[in-house]
């Protein structure tokens, strides 16, 4: 179900191994990944230093990460499946650096732009030569539909039409600060992951919601963004596009307006908040009245936008 209206974004926990001894630095990771993300193997090349930084939130059934490390491998054998299985599925984002990525038998280049999606249970080794930073989603099985299966690892090109990869890889990045902190929405990310995971045989109602989620995700600044739009865009009646929300617990507008409130919290808390105008972050989250952006901002946080963003100048 989607979240009611009413807690603040959960800022993203960061981890990093700068303050510690360079030899050090591989055991922490290897034990902060196996208790935030996954548990992994790493090795580095002969005689070259590590560093990494990696920012975390955890949503319940969804664990999300932006991941930033330089040229290393990582390794997930079968005994440490064992040890320490996830019963997750994994979905990668590349931002920068291309990575070798290798599973059952197959051996693939994941460019800048790609998105990866394999078994988190399953043997792999992945290789990142030219240092890495990613997003990561990490969906536990049981949150997916019951028709979902987990099949042999696909790569989502950036040059696919993919709505459902670009949706994700947006609602990740403002969650764990690419874009400021921004709640992520769990059920969102469940459906778009879904699709994915499934390479669209899912259920319908599951692809319809999270196609309407991606276009909402592509025009969050548009104030003419309609249910009527969206529905035709997903190939169904607005009756039905109700219908979609409904049975997650929310509807459309509600849906809408949450999800620019939660950016505008996060254009207002992120590093240029102190300096952007309130109005002007109104304006850019779709937002046509400056007064029903305060009255709804005030209503969902319980601190007027302005008031908010002076505290954040005060903090820096």
């Amino acid at each position: 179900m989607y979240p009611a209206i009413a807690a603040t974004p959960r800022p993203a926990q960061a981890f990093s191994t700068a303050h510690l001894p360079p030899e050090e630095r591989l055991r922490a990771w290897e034990e902060h990944n196996a208790d935030a993300l996954i548990a992994l193997m790493c090795r580095t090349p002969r005689g070259q230093d590590f560093r990494a930084r990696e920012d975390n939130v955890d949503l319940g059934r969804v664990h999300l990460a932006r991941v930033r490390a330089t040229a290393h491998v990582v390794e997930r054998p079968a005994d440490l499946i064992e040890r320490r299985p996830t019963g997750s599925v994994a979905i990668y984002a590349a931002l920068r650096g291309e990575a070798l990525f290798q599973q059952a038998g197959r051996r693939q280049v994941v460019r800048p732009g790609d998105l990866l999606v394999c078994d988190a249970d399953g043997s792999f080794v992945r290789g990142f030569g030219q240092g890495l930073d990613e997003l990561a989603v990490r969906v536990e099985r049981s949150a997916l539909p019951d028709d979902v299966r987990v099949g042999e690892p696909l790569i989502v090109r950036r040059d696919e039409s993919n709505p459902y990869g670009r949706a994700l890889a947006r609602l990740v990045g403002r969650a764990v600060g690419v874009e400021g902190a921004t709640r992520a929405d769990e059920q969102a990310v469940v459906d778009l992951a879904s699709v994915l995971v499934s390479d669209g045989a899912t259920r319908p109602s599951v692809v319809h919601r999270a196609l309407a989620c991606a276009l909402v995700e592509d025009r969050l600044n548009d104030p003419r963004l309609s249910a009527p739009e969206v529905a035709d865009a997903v190939g169904i009646s607005v009756r039905q596009l109700t219908r979609v929300f409904a049975d997650a617990g929310t509807t459309f507008p509600r849906y809408v307006l949450g999800r620019r409130l939660e950016v505008a919290y996060g254009l207002l808390t992120g590093p240029d908040g102190a300096e952007t105008r309130t109005a002007a972050v109104a304006t850019r989250c779709g937002f046509r009245s400056i007064a029903h952006f305060s009255q709804t901002f005030h209503a969902r946080f319980g601190v007027t936008a302005g008031a908010l963003r002076r505290t954040g100048a005060q903090r820096d």
